[in-house]
């Protein structure tokens, strides 16, 4: 009895020992689980991406206009006038460039000349102006020698019988204004005649009242 409690104490010694220096397996998987429950970092967003594309893009357009003010310090002023554009003119096809017919490229589809109708109105106007116009200086030049003739015809004084001085004189120039008053009416008649031909022949081009005897 005395031989085997050495043995089994030394027995017991070496057991604790081994124990001791070998890992807990169960340790050592839950240490393995809690690794792999860890969550990886997150990916990073489209949004964040497309922001660092543009940064880099705007560092390397800052850096490039940079080597450029400083290749060129004095860049020539641009000419803010702009050339005036070519006139467009109408191109003729020729048969040299054309096989088969020579033909004519329209410049534009607007043509710049008036319908005939309405150059024979413009011109229609025009005339009824001409004559309205003519035709009233006529009458003014009329009414204009009517008052002459009055005012002149009523300044004509003869002296009479009882004239003591200067009679002779003083008739022979009323004699003066009644002949300038004869010469007024021969005129007078003149433009009136004149102002009716006038009217006649607005008349026959087919002008209205307003215009031959406005």
């Amino acid at each position: 009895m005395r031989r085997s409690v050495p043995w089994f104490a030394a027995s017991v010694f070496l057991c604790s020992i081994s124990y001791a220096q070998e890992p807990q397996p169960a340790t050592q998987e839950k240490q393995g689980e809690a690794q792999q429950q860890q969550p990886a970092p997150p990916p990073p967003s489209l949004g964040e991406i497309a922001r660092q594309l543009k940064l880099k893009k705007q560092q390397k357009e800052a850096q490039l206009q940079q080597a450029k003010a400083a290749a060129n310090p004095n860049p020539p002023a641009a000419d803010s006038t702009a050339s005036p554009a070519p006139a467009k003119t109408a191109q003729l096809i020729t048969k040299d460039e054309s096989p088969e017919r020579a033909s004519v490229t329209p410049v534009s589809t607007h043509s710049t000349s008036e319908p005939a109708e309405a150059k024979a109105v413009s011109d229609h106007q025009a005339g009824a102006e001409k004559w309205k116009s003519q035709i009233l200086q006529q009458k003014t030049a009329i009414a204009a020698l009517q008052e002459d003739i009055k005012t002149t015809g009523d300044s004509i004084h003869y002296a009479g019988a009882n004239c003591v001085a200067n009679c002779a004189p003083w008739n022979e120039k009323q004699q003066q204004k009644q002949q300038e008053v004869d010469t007024m009416k021969a005129q007078l008649e003149d433009a009136k005649k004149q102002l009716e031909e006038m009217q006649e022949a607005a008349r026959k081009e087919g002008f209205g009242s307003t215009v031959y005897d406005p």
